[in-house]
C-alpha cells in the first residue's frame, strides 16, 4: 500500500529587516525633516534617534553645540527611531513632539524630552506643552489621536532602509 504524506503548510514568516547597504548612501532632506541650523549648510547630520535612549540623550548636547559652534556651516536633521522592545515611551513621545511641532516647537519640546528622559509619559508632554505655551487642547487632541503615528513609523522604516539598527543611528 502506498501512504501519500502531505508537508505541513508552513507558517506565515515574520517581516524581514532590509539588508544593510554595502556602501555609501544618499539621504535625501526634505521639507517634513526637523532642521536645526542652516538650511544650505555644507555638513549634514542626519540623526535617527529615540528619545528614551540614553545614548541619544549623551550625544544630543554634542550636536546641539556643533550647530551652534559652527553657524551657517551645520545643519542637523532628527528622524525617529523608537526602540520599542526596549524603550516604551519612546514612540509615545516622538508622536508628542510632532504634535509639538505642529505649533512650531519641535526643537524646544525636544531639548526638554532629552533633558527630562527619566520622566517621559504622558504627564511630562502635557506640562511641556503648557511650559513651551503651546495651545494645550488643540495638543492633547494630536497626542490623544497618535496623529503622527505614521510620519514616526515612516522615519523608522527610512531608517531601517539606509542601515540604521540603533540609536543614535
Amino acid at each position: 500500500a502506498q501512504v501519500n504524506v502531505a508537508a505541513a503548510p508552513s507558517a506565515p514568516s515574520a517581516p524581514t529587516e532590509p539588508p544593510p547597504p554595502t556602501g555609501p548612501v544618499n539621504i535625501t532632506v526634505t521639507d517634513r525633516d526637523h532642521i536645526r541650523g542652516a538650511q544650505d549648510a555644507k555638513v549634514t547630520i542626519v540623526e535617527w534617534s529615540d528619545f528614551q535612549c540614553p545614548f541619544c540623550a549623551r550625544f544630543h548636547p554634542s550636536v546641539v553645540r556643533a550647530v551652534q559652534e559652527y553657524p551657517g556651516k551645520v545643519r542637523w536633521v532628527y528622524r525617529h527611531f523608537p526602540l520599542d522592545s526596549i524603550h516604551p515611551n519612546a514612540r509615545p513621545a516622538a508622536e508628542a513632539s510632532e504634535c509639538a511641532a505642529e505649533q512650531g516647537k519641535f526643537w524646544e519640546f525636544s531639548d526638554k524630552l532629552i533633558e527630562r528622559q527619566p520622566q517621559l509619559g504622558a504627564d511630562l508632554y502635557k506640562s511641556l506643552a503648557k511650559e513651551l505655551r503651546l495651545n494645550e487642547t488643540k495638543f492633547n487632541e494630536c497626542v490623544t489621536s497618535r496623529k503622527y503615528q505614521q510620519k514616526v513609523t515612516d522615519d523608522e522604516q527610512a531608517g531601517l532602509a539606509v542601515g540604521v539598527r540603533g540609536t543614535p543611528g
